[in-house]
């Protein structure tokens, strides 16, 4: 980029001051190595111009590459790697920029967000609370007392609003509970279940089945009651379902002690639906390191090894941390807040090498044509490029109109645009490009799950 405030003669010299090349004072650029003839010390105005026009290059190439990229698929790559790269911006510094002003636009909004009134009173939620109620009701009395006293004041009734809800759920977990003992006492006494338990006639194999049947149904019973009555999100959804599921297998254990019932219970069965998922994606060893720390939330990593009999090696200590990180993405809100963060952060750095991979599927699938890797790299990046810029203006959609049809337009008209972009680039007939256009969706989609299963992992453990 041309600089405004270094031409004037009284600043030229005659030497250029990176290598030293004889120059006249007439000539604005040294002949040998490019840097501007200028001998006057740099301003501060000088120094914050220049980082921003060569961060940004927002001179007339930005708007010549800008445009056709946008409304003209395929003719940008074309062109550049034809020759005419003077009047372009280097695809891979225009991706890095606008790339990077997707993610701060995402974190400028999740701080945003962040500061909104409804999520600041959100922390009165069930898991929050503690599960001695009485001195939540007793301060909510309090609170709904001076309120009557000053009807005025907005955030108190919002806040008194939000913890009778919190309360409201406490409830709602309790009436659950009950209802959950109660159902487990009539299938226990109103039919002849315990009878069968207890027949020595009977094999183990009937009454683990038998048991089977009972624990399915209750499961169901807990999913069902947790959905339509819980207002939290997802996972704190499986926490309480997780929770009540432990209670309904302490509360079978005590009865079968009472009706002296020697019936073992098959190990699959006595899980709640935490350890089961952590089990059968993790294994045995993490699901055991996960009810460890819930039952001794403050032992280290070296006390868990020791009172499993497991030995101290940096792979149990890794997956201590693993187990330590789960409980805490399921039990606390604002850590899957900040791992979900971590993970967009990343996702920026995966894409960057991922393109290269990707790049390699399309040089394969177009093996015939004159193009080398290198200049089907320029295509993709640039594809990628239009990707960020509309999935920039789509999320500010998005936002202005609180809605998420922006999301469906965006995938119809990228999918639109890269189907052109090929057509016009690789210059074959419509239904071969329209194959190959299938074929890289496929790939890219296959790509991008492993790549986001490996972020979310590195994410996650660090």
């Amino acid at each position: 980029m041309k600089s405004t405030t270094r031409f004037s003669k009284n600043k030229r010299g005659i030497e250029c001051l990176n290598c030293k090349q004889p120059i006249s004072d007439k000539d604005n650029f040294c002949s040998e190595c490019g840097q501007i003839n200028d001998t006057s010390p740099i301003s501060i105005k000088q120094f914050i111009t220049e980082f921003f026009s060569g961060f940004f290059s927002f001179d007339t190439r930005f708007f010549k590459t800008f445009i056709p990229l946008l409304f003209k698929p395929g003719k940008v790559s074309k062109e550049y790697i034809e020759g005419k790269r003077k009047k372009y911006m280097n695809p891979f510094r225009l991706y890095i920029n606008v790339s990077i002003v997707f993610f701060l636009l995402q974190g400028l909004f999740a701080v945003i967000d962040e500061y909104y009134i409804e999520d600041y009173t959100t922390s009165l939620k069930t898991t929050q609370i503690s599960s001695d109620s009485i001195l939540m009701n007793k301060a909510i009395t309090n609170n709904q007392n001076n309120l009557a006293q000053n009807d005025t004041n907005s955030n108190a009734a919002l806040f008194s609003t939000k913890a009778n809800e919190a309360v409201k759920n406490i409830s709602s977990s309790r009436n659950i509970k009950q209802k959950l003992f109660s159902r487990i006492d009539s299938i226990f006494y109103k039919t002849e279940f315990l009878e069968k338990l207890k027949n020595d006639s009977i094999s183990k194999e009937e009454k683990d089945s038998l048991y089977g049947e009972f624990y399915k149904s209750t499961m169901s019973f807990i999913s069902f009651k947790v959905n339509n009555n819980a207002k939290n999100d997802n996972w704190e959804e499986i926490s309480t379902i997780s929770s009540l599921t432990k209670d309904a297998n302490t509360y079978v254990q005590n009865v079968f002690i009472e009706e002296e019932i020697n019936y073992y219970i098959p190990d699959q069965y006595t899980l709640d639906i935490k350890n089961n998922i952590v089990k059968t994606l993790l294994g045995n060893k993490i699901n055991n390191f996960t009810k460890y720390i819930e039952e001794h939330p403050e032992a280290s990593a070296a006390n868990a090894i020791n009172d499993l009999g497991l030995e101290k090696t940096r792979w149990n200590a890794f997956y201590f941390k693993i187990a330590h990180n789960i409980n805490k993405f399921i039990e606390d809100a604002s850590f899957r807040s900040s791992y979900f963060k971590s993970v967009i952060s990343k996702t920026s750095i995966a894409l960057f090498f991922l393109l290269p991979i990707f790049t390699l599927f399309l040089a394969l699938l177009y093996y015939r044509h004159k193009w080398n890797y290198t200049e089907h790299l320029v295509f993709v990046f640039n594809v990628q490029t239009v990707f960020f810029l509309l999935l920039i203006c789509f999320t500010i959609f998005n936002r202005i109109f609180k809605t998420d049809l922006g999301n469906v337009i965006f995938i119809l008209v990228f999918l639109f645009y890269l189907e052109r972009a090929l057509h016009h680039f690789y210059k074959q007939h419509w239904f071969k490009t329209f194959i190959k256009f299938l074929m890289l969706n496929t790939i890219y989609i296959t790509l991008a799950a492993i790549g986001s299963v490996l972020v979310s992992f590195i994410a996650f453990v660090l």
